[in-house]
């Protein structure tokens, strides 16, 4: 798991969280978390090569909540064989993107999320 996860996001502070699920069953959640300028560039660079951006522009109106939060999900499977891939399963690595806007309104996080999937490569 932690190696799909570092392909998936390979910059920022990881965590380890022990969970227990519905019937008892133990389980490890695995966090990272990037909020620094050159890391987040990095994560964007990473992601832009292996075409997400343009792969999530398509239904972008889906993705974005009313708190300006951008969730996709890479599939766990191909990031542990090394390749970022949008998770078609149940199985995925989640991502969400907490857009910056101001005002801090739907209709301006919006348009900045169309803003940056459009400058990526």
């Amino acid at each position: 798991m932690a190696t799909a996860l570092a392909l998936a996001v390979p910059e920022g502070v990881a965590s380890r969280e022990q969970l227990e699920g519905h019937f008892g069953n133990p389980l490890v959640r695995l966090t990272r978390r990037v909020e620094k300028r050159p890391a987040i560039r990095a994560v964007w660079s990473h992601w832009a090569a292996a075409g997400v951006p343009s792969a999530i522009a398509r239904d972008i109106e889906a993705r974005l909540d009313e708190d300006g939060v951008l969730h996709f999900r890479f599939d766990k499977q191909a990031a542990f064989r090394e390749r970022l891939e949008l998770a078609g399963d149940s199985d995925p690595i989640d991502i969400r993107l907490k857009l910056i806007a101001y005002p801090a309104k739907p209709a301006e996080a919006r348009r900045v999320a169309h803003a940056i999937l459009a400058e990526a490569p």
